[in-house]
């Protein structure tokens, strides 16, 4: 059923700006919630789409994935004023990097923990419902990082992590992908890896543009039901379709 509603946590800006931008750009007929803490935030964010030539349809739903309440009350919002959600895309995120002396790594681990795995588990479990009840083709996708993978982390296939509370947070977000998988069988929930890509998150220390690392997001939203399994995605240099990370 068309237009198909997406919504798209910490949108305003880094990689969620840039998936909303190749989403709309690719699909403009559908319709983009665009998750920000804060309206305003939201709205510059539209402003900044418009003069990068998006004309689709964007709503800013003000939404922190720190704060329960704020999720339900987005929840509502979605319900009352489009009555049903088919992608949801859970993007934001944090990561804070370790003092030397180790002094903040309690408030390290709990802070990511909160927002990367709670905040997440929040989503899926108060959109579910509504996703469910609206959607034939229903779908979540979590923002992984090649980190998450215990195979190429144990294979030597990465450098030690910077920042490893963010790793170990990505690890335990595919754990809660796959869990959800098993009680969920009328939704594709995928996790997906966009690769080191160059946003204020990272101190543009990436190593991809953005919009190339949200290939393999709008590939997994945008193809048809039942062209990818449930699993862990990534998409690199000019594939045309999502290869298989290893857990």
């Amino acid at each position: 059923m068309w237009p198909r509603t997406i919504l798209i946590t910490g949108a305003n800006r880094g990689i969620g700006f840039s998936i909303l931008q190749a989403l709309a750009t690719r699909s403009p007929p559908d319709r983009y919630l665009l998750a920000a803490r804060s309206t305003e935030n939201g709205e510059l964010a539209i402003r900044e789409l418009r003069k990068l030539g998006v004309q689709a349809e964007i709503h800013v739903v003000e939404l922190d994935v720190a704060n329960e309440s704020s999720i339900k009350r987005a929840e509502r919002e979605v319900r009352k004023q489009y009555g049903r959600l088919d992608i949801l895309i859970n993007n934001a995120g944090i990561a804070i990097l370790e003092k030397p002396d180790g002094s903040n790594i309690q408030e390290s681990y709990a802070q990511t923990f909160n927002i990367n795995i709670t905040g997440v588990a929040l989503m899926m479990a108060t959109f579910l419902p509504l996703m469910k009840e609206s959607s034939p083709d229903a779908r979540i996708i979590n923002l992984s990082s090649a980190r998450a993978s215990l195979h190429l982390s144990s294979t030597g296939n990465l450098p030690p992590s910077r920042v490893i509370s963010y790793s170990v947070s990505k690890t335990a977000l595919n754990a809660l992908t796959v869990e959800y998988a098993k009680t969920e069988p009328t939704v594709a929930l995928y996790a997906a890896s966009p690769g080191h890509c160059k946003t204020a998150f990272n101190g543009f220390r990436g190593t991809k543009d953005p919009l190339d690392g949200s290939k393999v997001i709008v590939e997994l939203a945008l193809a048809e039901k039942g062209r990818y399994e449930n699993g862990f995605w990534q998409m690199e240099g000019d594939e045309n379709e999502a290869s298989r990370v290893p857990w």
